[in-house]
């Protein structure tokens, strides 16, 4: 898990991500057949296929968040002592708190938008074409469905989207700060950062429309950052992009770095650091995201690192 990798297996493993996120789209029978001949043109892709098998049995095992569990109905539990009722509405307030602190921090344009997220929070929802949103947290977005399009105005945050097929024939886009994303009938996540947007397509296709600049297609397994003048090159997408929405986090090969500030910090209130000295750190797993405590904690006992608590609003991972 922590072993360094070469660049040629780091680069198969990029690869092996792409081609998990593009075999459980809707694949076609040449994907499956380019599959078999990259997986046996060389035997770092065969490691590096294992691995993304591995990593994504992890996500599996994650337990489902508490909203999905009482929607499937579990058994009775025992009735909670007075001290347990006492100690779950100080959680609530704490959480109630949070989301207040994670709400007022999105931009002002968020606060009036159609759907939204609090910090940690995630959504899902049925659009009006039939279409299926989720939102991840601290997400604001806008719903303009019109006689000629159907159009998604992403404030902040992160979407994922799969898209229906629409009997009156309007386009459907998202629109970020940098431009528009066109979906060509397809499952895609959407990602605003600080000056750039990034997309990474699970199934068929999107288009990159930058404000400014030329446009660029995505297929399936492919991302790509653009801002308002241009679109990078394509690239293997993360499985990062998707995996957020089953409620974890799966790195491959990520800077402890990224993982920790970037990705985990997202999703908890206050402060969360990773010391320089232990950011360049490789690390793949799956982690939770609705116990950041518990992903913490798994990166304590896997790796040479400890998670030193000042606060609850302020942690930072450190060489063990």
């Amino acid at each position: 898990m922590g072993r360094a990798l070469e660049d040629p297996d780091r680069r198969a493993l990029r690869e092996a991500a792409a081609w998990h996120t593009r075999l459980h789209g809707s694949p076609q029978a040449a994907d499956q057949q380019a599959w078999q001949d990259w997986h046996a043109a060389h035997p770092a892709h065969q490691r590096a296929w294992q691995r993304v098998q591995a990593v994504s049995a992890q996500l599996a095992r994650i337990p489902a968040p508490l909203g999905r569990q009482a929607l499937a109905g579990p058994a009775a539990a025992p009735a909670p002592s007075r001290r347990a009722l006492l100690r779950n509405a100080g959680a609530v307030l704490g959480a109630g708190a949070a989301a207040w602190v994670g709400w007022h921090a999105l931009p002002w344009r968020a606060w009036q938008a159609t759907h939204h997220t609090a910090l940690g929070e995630r959504r899902e929802l049925q659009l009006p074409d039939g279409s299926a949103l989720a939102l991840d947290t601290a997400t604001a977005v806008d719903v303009a469905f019109g006689a000629d399009a159907r159009l998604l105005r992403l404030h902040a945050g992160r979407i994922l989207v799969a898209t229906q097929p629409d009997p009156q024939g309007r386009p459907f886009r998202v629109q970020t700060p940098q431009g528009e994303v066109l979906a060509l009938g397809t499952r895609f996540s959407v990602q605003i950062g600080a000056n750039s947007t990034q997309v990474a397509v699970q199934e068929k296709a999107v288009r990159l429309l930058p404000a400014h600049g030329a446009p660029r297609d995505l297929r399936a397994g492919e991302q790509a950052r653009f801002s308002a003048d241009a679109a990078d090159a394509a690239e293997p997408a993360e499985l990062s992009a998707a995996s957020w929405r089953d409620g974890g986090l799966i790195a491959l090969d990520m800077p402890l770095g990224r993982l920790v500030e970037e990705e985990l910090a997202r999703y908890r209130p206050g402060v969360l650091l990773c010391a320089p000295e232990v950011a360049h750190l490789r690390v793949s797993g799956a982690f939770p995201l609705d116990d950041t405590d518990r992903a913490l904690a798994a990166l304590a006992a896997a790796f040479p690192v400890q998670v030193r608590y000042r606060t609850r609003y302020w942690v930072r991972v450190e060489p063990a």
